[in-house]
C-alpha cells in the first residue's frame, strides 16, 4: 500500500520568550522583542518576520523604538548599546554604556533616545549625530522611570526621571541640570508623565502623585504596584486624566482628581500576571509578564470595561496538549503552562484567543467529533466543557469532583448533538464518567458536582484515556506502567496491558482493527490485542520517553513523538518508515486530522509545527524526474551519435552528468575534434566553467583520467587563453590540481626510466643469442 512517509510543515516560532523587553512602533505596525539573546523584528500587519538580529551573547535588557518606526535602540546586559536601522537592515552604531539599562524613553521627533542606566546616570542620545548630548548625574540608585517633555531645543525641553530608592528629579534639558527633586514615594519610581503644567509620578508603593507646575498637589492611593502610569485626555472630554498598570495584571483609568473610571476585569488565577509595559497607539496595548500584548480600546466603555481589541502570544511556554477544533477543524486549541485555555489560527498565527475559567494550569484538551465541544482539565482539580458560539469557545458546564489536579479528559467518539457524557482522570487516581445535560434543556454555564460512576483505576498518575470508537470501551494508561481496558457503561475492567518496563504516557485505539497501541518511558510504542490483551508488535527506535502516538492511513500506520524531539512514522509491522528531526525539545504533543494527511507536533519550547502530507505530489516529482532522465538520455545519446558535440558537451554539463560529459570529451579527442571542443570552452560562461573545472579536479584524481584533463587545460592555455582562468575560485581549483599533476608526472618519468631496462634487457638478450 501507499504509506504517508513524506510531509512538509510550517513553523510557528516564539518570537518573543526570555527577557522582558519589547517595544512597539506609534502607528502599531512594528514590534520588537527580544527572544532569547536576539532580537525580532515583526511586521503586524502583514505578520511577517522582518528582522532577526543576532545577539552579542548576553540577555537583552531593553528595547526602544523611534515613532516613526525607523531606528531601534538594542541595550544588553553586556552595558553595549546599538542602533538598528530598520529600512537598512543593519546595525550603524555601537556605544559602550557606562552601565546595563533598564529603562528609555525616546523623543517624539525621533530625533533622541534617553537611557537610565544602573549607576544613577542618564545617558541622551542623538540617533541621527549618533553622540550623546547630555550625561546627567545625580540620583542615587538605579534609574527606574523616564519621560521626556517638549521639543528639541523648547523652553520647556525637559526629562523627568525616577528612581529605586523613591526620588524623581526634573530636568532641564537646556539649561543641563536638575530643576526639581520630589522625595514622595517610598520604593521604585515606575512611571513619570508631563502634560502641560500637570505633572505625575507613580511607584510600587502604590500611590501616584499629582503635581502642578511642579509642586504636590495629591496624592492617591490606587491599591496596585505600578509599573506604567501616564497622563492623558480622557475619552470623549477635553478633560485630563490618568492610568496606572501593573500588579494583578489590572489596568486603571481615573480623572485628575483620583476618581477611578474603569478598569480591566481582574481575572483571580494562580498565575501572577502583572502589565509590565504599555504602548500607545491607536489603542493601548498592555505587555503582560507571560509576554503576550493585550490591545484594549479606552474609547468605547459600552460594557462599562475597555474593550479587549487583540492578543498576541510572543510564546505559548510549555505546550502540554493540543487540538485540532472548530466546526472545520481550522482552529488549534492548546492546552499550555497558563491556566487559560488558548485558540490560535494557524493562518492568522499572531492572533490569540483567551477562554478563561480554569483557576491554574491545564493539563489536557479533547474535541467532539465535530469540533464544536472542547473538554479540558487543569491542576485546579476542575474538567470545563466548552461550546463553539459566536466564533468563540464558552463553557457550558464545570465538573467538579476530582480532589486532585485533572490530568487526562475524554469525550464520545460518535456523532452526537451534543457530547452526552465526558470521562476525566485525575492525580487522585480515579476515573470518572460524567453525565451532561441536554444543552436546549439546561440553563447554562452549569455547575455539576456528582459523577455518574468513580472508579479507582491505577496505583500512580494516569496520563492518557481513549475512548473507543463505538463508545463502548474506556482505555487508561498510567504510571504505574499498565494499561488498562474497561467498560465504559459500567466502568468495570475488562482487559489489563502488561509489558512496558516504565510508565506509560499515552494510549489510542485503533478505529479499523481491534487493537490499541500504548507508549511510555521505556522508550517503546506497544500494540496489543482487544481480543485477548496480548502485544502483538513492539516499536523500537526513539532514544527517550516517546510521549504521544497515534494511527493513521486507516490504522495501518502509526505516528509518534518523543522526548528526543523526533517524530516516527511506522507501519503497523513495527518498522519504521521515517523519522523527522524538526524539534529541538522535547514534543510534548501531537494531533491528527482527516486520518493523517495533516498533523500538528508542539514541544517544551512552545514551538508548533503543522504538517501536511506531501507524498503523492512527491512521488509525481520523482515519476517526471525518471521521464525527464530517460529522455535527457536519448538526446545525449543521439547528440553523441549525430557528431553534434556542441550540444553533447552542454547538455551533459548542464545535467550534471560527470562520466557522459567525460566520454564526450574523450571522444571529440578521438575523432581529432580539438577545434571544436576549443569553441565549446570559448563559449562557456562563468558559471559553465566553474562546474567543467571542479568536474576536471575530480577526474584529475584518477591516473586512468588525468590524460584528458591535461589535453583540456592544454588547449584553454595554448588556445583560448590564460586569462580565460583569471578568476579567484577557478585559480583555487587549479591550486587543488597541482599536487596531482605533479604525482602523475612522477610515475610517468618512472615508467619511462622503467622502459629504458627493458629496452637494455631485450637488448642484451639479443647479444646474448647472437654469440
Amino acid at each position: 500500500m501507499d504509506y504517508k512517509t513524506e510531509y512538509i510543515s510550517t513553523d510557528i516560532d516564539p518570537f518573543y520568550i526570555g527577557s522582558n523587553a519589547s517595544c512597539m512602533s506609534h502607528d502599531g505596525s512594528i514590534l520588537v522583542t527580544a527572544n532569547e539573546e536576539d532580537v525580532v523584528v515583526t511586521n503586524l500587519h502583514t505578520q511577517e518576520i522582518l528582522h532577526t538580529i543576532e545577539g552579542d551573547g548576553e540577555t537583552i535588557t531593553n528595547l526602544n523604538i523611534t515613532p516613526d518606526g525607523s531606528k531601534i535602540s538594542i541595550i544588553s546586559q553586556s552595558q553595549q548599546l546599538r542602533i538598528f536601522d530598520i529600512s537598512q537592515g543593519v546595525i550603524v552604531k555601537n556605544f559602550k554604556l557606562s552601565s546595563p539599562v533598564y529603562v528609555s524613553s525616546n523623543e517624539q521627533t525621533s530625533t533622541l533616545f534617553a537611557f537610565g542606566g544602573t549607576d544613577g546616570i542618564i545617558t541622551v542620545w542623538d540617533i541621527e549625530g549618533g553622540y550623546v548630548t547630555h550625561s546627567l548625574k545625580g540620583h542615587g540608585s538605579t534609574i527606574s522611570s523616564i519621560s521626556f517633555n517638549g521639543d528639541l531645543g523648547d523652553k520647556n525641553w525637559k526629562l523627568a526621571s525616577g528612581d529605586t530608592s523613591g526620588t524623581v528629579k526634573v530636568w532641564d534639558l537646556v539649561k543641563r541640570k536638575c530643576v526639581h527633586t520630589f522625595n514622595e514615594h517610598t520604593s521604585a519610581v515606575r512611571g513619570t508623565s508631563f502634560h502641560g503644567d500637570h505633572f505625575i509620578s507613580g511607584g510600587r508603593d502604590e500611590i501616584v502623585v499629582i503635581y502642578r507646575n511642579f509642586k504636590p498637589i495629591k496624592t492617591i492611593l490606587v491599591n496596585q504596584s505600578i509599573e506604567v502610569c501616564k497622563l492623558l485626555e480622557l475619552p470623549d472630554s477635553d478633560d485630563l486624566g490618568f492610568y496606572t498598570a501593573g500588579s494583578n495584571n489590572l489596568f486603571q483609568l481615573f480623572d485628575i482628581t483620583g476618581e477611578l473610571i474603569t478598569k480591566t476585569e481582574n481575572y483571580q488565577t494562580e498565575e501572577e500576571l502583572i502589565i509590565i509595559d504599555v504602548f500607545e497607539t491607536q489603542y493601548l496595548n498592555l505587555v503582560l509578564s507571560d509576554q503576550s500584548i493585550v490591545t484594549i480600546d479606552i474609547n468605547d466603555l459600552a460594557t462599562g470595561q475597555p474593550a479587549v481589541i487583540d492578543r498576541i502570544a510572543g510564546n505559548h511556554g510549555i505546550i502540554a496538549d493540543v487540538k485540532y477544533v472548530g466546526p472545520q477543524f481550522n482552529l488549534l486549541a492548546l492546552a499550555t503552562n497558563s491556566p487559560s485555555l488558548r485558540i490560535i489560527d494557524p493562518s492568522n498565527p499572531l492572533k490569540l484567543t483567551i477562554c478563561e475559567g480554569h483557576r491554574d494550569i491545564l493539563n489536557t484538551v479533547d474535541v467532539s467529533v465535530d469540533g464544536k465541544w472542547i473538554v479540558t482539565g487543569s491542576k485546579d482539580s476542575e474538567v470545563r466543557l466548552w461550546n463553539y458560539a459566536d466564533g468563540t469557545f464558552k463553557t457550558y458546564a464545570i465538573l467538579k469532583g476530582h480532589v486532585g489536579s485533572v490530568t487526562a479528559v475524554a469525550l464520545p467518539r460518535t456523532p452526537m448533538d451534543y457530547p452526552q457524557f465526558v470521562v476525566s482522570a485525575g492525580s487522585d487516581l480515579t476515573i470518572k464518567k460524567w453525565k451532561i445535560p441536554n444543552p436546549a434543556k439546561s440553563d447554562w454555564p452549569m455547575t455539576i458536582k456528582t459523577s455518574e460512576y468513580t472508579r479507582r483505576a491505577h496505583e500512580k498518575d494516569i496520563n492518557s484515556i481513549d475512548i473507543s470508537p463505538n463508545d463502548e470501551f474506556l482505555a487508561t494508561a498510567s504510571y504505574d506502567k499498565l494499561g488498562k481496558i474497561w467498560d465504559l457503561h459500567t466502568g468495570e475492567t475488562i482487559g489489563v496491558l502488561k509489558g512496558h518496563k516504565r510508565g506509560l504516557w499515552d494510549i489510542k485505539f485503533n478505529k479499523y482493527d481491534k487493537t490499541v497501541i500504548t507508549c511510555g518511558g521505556d522508550k517503546t510504542i506497544k500494540s496489543w490485542s482487544l481480543l485477548n490483551y496480548q502485544m502483538t508488535e513492539n516499536f523500537e527506535s526513539h532514544t527517550n520517553s516517546v510521549q504521544k502516538v497515534q494511527y493513521i492511513t486507516r490504522g495501518q500506520q502509526i505516528i509518534s513523538a518523543g522526548a528526543d524531539g523526533l517524530i516516527k512514522i511506522w507501519n503497523n509491522k513495527a518498522e519504521c518508515l521515517k523519522t523527522i528531526d524538526n524539534h529541538s525539545n522535547r514534543i510534548w504533543s501531537i494531533d491528527i486530522l482527516n486520518d493523517g494527511d495533516k498533523f500538528v507536533s508542539c514541544d517544551a519550547n512552545g514551538q508548533i509545527s503543522l504538517w501536511h502530507d506531501n507524498s503523492e505530489s512527491l512521488l509525481k516529482a520523482k515519476e517526471q524526474q525518471e521521464i525527464d532522465r530517460i529522455e535527457n538520455d536519448q538526446k545525449l545519446s543521439n547528440y553523441i551519435n549525430e557528431k553534434n558535440y556542441y550540444n553533447a558537451f552542454l547538455l551533459a554539463l548542464e545535467l550534471n552528468y560527470s562520466m557522459k560529459l567525460f566520454h564526450v570529451i574523450n571522444e571529440i579527442f578521438n575523432n581529432d575534434q580539438s577545434d571544436q571542443l576549443v569553441e565549446i570552452l570559448g563559449k562557456l560562461n562563468d558559471e559553465q566553467k566553474l562546474k567543467l573545472f571542479e568536474k576536471l579536479q575530480n577526474w584529475n584524481i584518477n591516473f586512468k583520467f588525468f590524460e584528458v584533463v591535461q589535453r583540456v587545460v592544454n588547449l584553454i592555455l595554448n588556445n583560448v587563453g590564460i586569462e580565460y582562468l583569471m578568476t579567484p575560485k577557478l585559480i583555487k581549483i587549479i591550486e587543488n590540481m597541482l599536487p596531482y599533476n605533479e604525482r602523475h608526472l612522477s610515475r610517468l618519468e618512472g615508467l619511462i626510466e622503467s622502459s629504458y631496462i627493458v629496452d637494455y634487457s631485450v637488448e642484451q638478450m639479443g647479444l646474448t643469442t647472437d654469440e
